[in-house]
C-alpha cells in the first residue's frame, strides 16, 4: 500500500513536471515522448564503440600506465611510480575506474554477442583489479606486472575485434 502511494506520487510529480515545462501542446507531447524513451532505454550507447574505446577505455588505461615505469631524458632517469600515499591512492583509483568501466562493454547496445567478448572484457577487468590491489599494497613490482598484463589483455582484444587499431603515440 505504502509503495503504491510512493509510486503514484512519483508519477504525479513526473506528469506535473512534463506538463508544466511545455510552452505548447506539441512541446509537451515531445517531452512526454522523450520521457517514455528514456524509461524504455536505460542505457545510452550512442557514442560509437571506436570512440568509446579511444576516449573512455584508453583514457582509463592511461590512468594506470602513466604511473608505471621509468623515463630517461636529458635530465636523467626518473621513476613514474607513485611516491607517496596520495599518489598510490590515485593509482588505485585509476585501476578501479578501469575495472568499473569494463561493465559498460557488457550492457545492451555495447556488448558484442559472443562468449569471446565477455571473456576479453573479464580479462581486462581482472587485470585492473590486480593493479588496484598492487597499488593498495604499494607493491611497485606487482603494479608494473599488472600494467604489462593489462597491455596484453587490451592488445589481444584489439587483435580480435579491431585489427586496424593503432596504439596512441606515447
Amino acid at each position: 500500500m505504502y509503495r503504491n502511494k510512493i509510486l503514484l506520487s512519483r508519477v504525479a510529480v513526473l506528469a506535473f513536471l512534463l506538463s508544466g515545462c511545455s510552452g505548447n501542446e506539441d512541446s509537451g507531447q515531445t517531452k512526454a515522448n522523450a520521457a517514455v524513451a528514456i524509461s524504455a532505454t536505460p542505457f545510452n550507447t550512442s557514442l560509437p564503440t571506436k570512440e568509446f574505446m579511444l576516449h573512455v577505455m584508453q583514457y582509463a588505461g592511461d590512468g594506470v600506465w602513466k604511473r608505471q615505469g621509468w623515463v630517461s631524458d636529458k635530465s636523467g632517469e626518473r621513476s613514474l611510480f607513485p611516491r607517496n600515499e596520495a599518489e598510490w591512492e590515485e593509482a588505485e583509483s585509476a585501476s578501479l575506474t578501469l575495472a568499473e568501466i569494463t561493465n559498460v562493454l557488457l550492457i545492451p547496445g555495447r556488448r558484442v554477442e559472443e562468449p569471446a567478448w565477455d571473456d576479453a572484457v573479464k580479462r581486462v577487468r581482472n587485470v585492473a583489479l590486480v593493479a588496484a590491489a598492487a597499488a593498495e599494497k604499494h607493491d611497485q613490482a606487482a603494479f608494473l606486472k599488472a600494467g604489462g598484463d593489462l597491455d596484453v589483455a587490451c592488445d589481444s582484444c584489439h587483435e580480435h575485434y579491431d585489427p586496424t587499431f593503432v596504439k596512441p603515440a606515447e
